[in-house]
């Protein structure tokens, strides 16, 4: 049996103990009112802003003819070229690009690349165009396009591959080292598989033609998606279009808008009457206004698509399924005559571009146009317009509030919430767009027997400043 002075040392040493744990829980206790002195070092580092780079456009050339075999081309003659800047009379180098392999030609027979100097003018302020009016026994009609900054990534909504249909897929590299081009072709039937189209170089300062009847024979609706590393590229579709024995149309085909479940697709000229309804069963062939569109996930999307006459009138809307990675040329409905928006509002990503044709219901086509769908503009936009028979300037507002876009001629154009405008421009001027943030626009050119169009895109961002951490 323990003493007493046993019971008293045990006694003393629980008294110690939970006197130890009163003291702590009081220490932990006040470290949560009690702020704890702080250190902190922060890393060493340095913002640094790149140096201005050149401003720069590539104009894709004169159309290309494909020669005895699909591995040679040769050109079709000059094509005119306009560049304008602003504010205006800034220096504007033009570069001529190697052309294709066995192209030919001379420097007025070459992609073009322009530039100015480093910080003589505000990014999207270098605006460059081209056209040209052919009529060969092969290749009849009319080309405009304007002249693009170049990218590493773009996609092309047009052209076909099938008998009396040629397709040419323009690369330039303006840069200084080699691209490494993936090519990936869609068509109505989905994806095509070809190895052919990856790792397609391109050398510096030179432009490769690449025929998509090698990667997808036979294909009445393609889409192309092209990336490019090492450098970027500028990238353009040509068809070329033969009924029988006579030519019917021609094209080159500019970068429609990224993937997107919003695109806008404005200035759709429909020269003459006609159409075929949107459900009806329709011949293959480019004799009837239609608007391609492809799903490139994996799920197919619904889509509705809006066909919205620029003067106002009452529309024509329905709604479409797309099946992922398949093409679809659907038909725009039977169309007065006369200039439209086309929207398309999907459930997921979609790419667009809409068709149209001189042809009268069951003639032959004289020319067509492809009008790829286009981003929205910032505040400012110089717009360069070629020489061609009665151009014209469109604009699209999809926003909630009307926009007023002053032009640098003084005129001003009021742009309706949901609507369009459109106002003819001069062959040879160069148009600055002010307040012009939000609105889609595109320049086309129609007359008779004449049909052509491209897209205005704003600039790409430029450069960002970069953080450095010395080591």
């Amino acid at each position: 049996m323990p003493d007493s002075r046993t019971l008293l040392r045990a006694g003393g040493r629980g008294l110690a103990v939970l006197g130890a744990v009163v003291l702590t829980a009081g220490a932990l206790g006040a470290a949560a009112f009690v702020p704890w002195p702080e250190h902190r070092a922060e890393p060493l580092s340095r913002s640094i802003q790149p140096a201005e780079s050149r401003q720069q456009r590539v104009c894709p050339g004169p159309v290309l003819e494909l020669g005895d075999d699909a591995e040679s081309v040769r050109s079709l003659g000059p094509a005119e070229l306009i560049a304008v800047t602003q504010p205006e009379g800034v220096a504007t180098d033009r570069t001529p690009l190697a052309p294709a392999d066995d192209a030919g030609g001379s420097g007025d027979e070459s992609p073009v690349l322009l530039s100015t100097a480093p910080g003589a003018v505000d990014a999207g302020m270098l605006a460059g165009a081209q056209s040209q009016q052919l009529d060969t026994e092969t290749v009849a009609g009319f080309v405009a396009a304007g002249c693009v900054e170049p990218v590493a990534e773009a996609w092309l909504v047009g052209g076909s591959t099938e008998l009396g249909r040629t397709t040419l897929l323009l690369l330039a590299n303006p840069g200084e080292v080699a691209a490494s081009v993936d090519v990936r072709v869609s068509t109505e039937t989905g994806a095509v598989d070809a190895p052919a189209g990856l790792g397609v170089l391109v050398e510096p300062g030179t432009q490769r033609v690449v025929s998509l009847a090698g990667l997808a024979p036979g294909s009445a609706s393609l889409v192309v998606h092209v990336t490019s590393s090492g450098a970027t590229i500028a990238a353009s579709l040509e068809q070329t279009s033969i009924d029988g024995l006579a030519p019917s149309g021609v094209e080159l085909i500019g970068t429609a808008a990224a993937p997107a479940e919003s695109q806008v697709i404005p200035g759709v000229v429909v020269p003459q009457a006609g159409g075929l309804a949107v459900d009806e069963d329709h011949p293959d062939g480019d004799a009837h206004p239609a608007v391609r569109l492809l799903a490139p996930g994996t799920d197919s999307v619904e889509a509705t698509v809006s066909v919205l006459p620029e003067s106002g009138a009452e529309g024509q809307v329905f709604d479409v399924v797309l099946q992922p990675g398949m093409v679809s040329d659907i038909p725009l409905g039977e169309l007065a005559a006369g200039e439209y928006t086309v929207r398309v509002d999907a459930e997921g990503p979609v790419v667009a571009a809409a068709r149209a044709t001189t042809a009268a219901a069951g003639e032959a086509a004289v020319d067509l146009a492809w009008f790829p769908s286009s981003l929205p503009l910032l505040d400012q936009a110089l717009v360069a317009v070629p020489d061609g028979d009665a151009p014209e300037l469109h604009l699209a507002n999809p926003g909630a509030e009307d926009a007023t876009v002053e032009l640098g001629s003084g005129d001003t154009v009021v742009v309706p919430a949901g609507g369009a405008a459109s106002v003819a421009v001069r062959s040879g001027d160069g148009v600055l767009l002010d307040g012009a943030k939000g609105v889609h626009a595109s320049v086309v050119f129609s007359s008779e027997r004449r049909l052509a169009a491209f897209a205005v895109q704003p600039p790409g961002p430029l450069e960002a400043p970069i953080v450095v951490y010395p080591r």
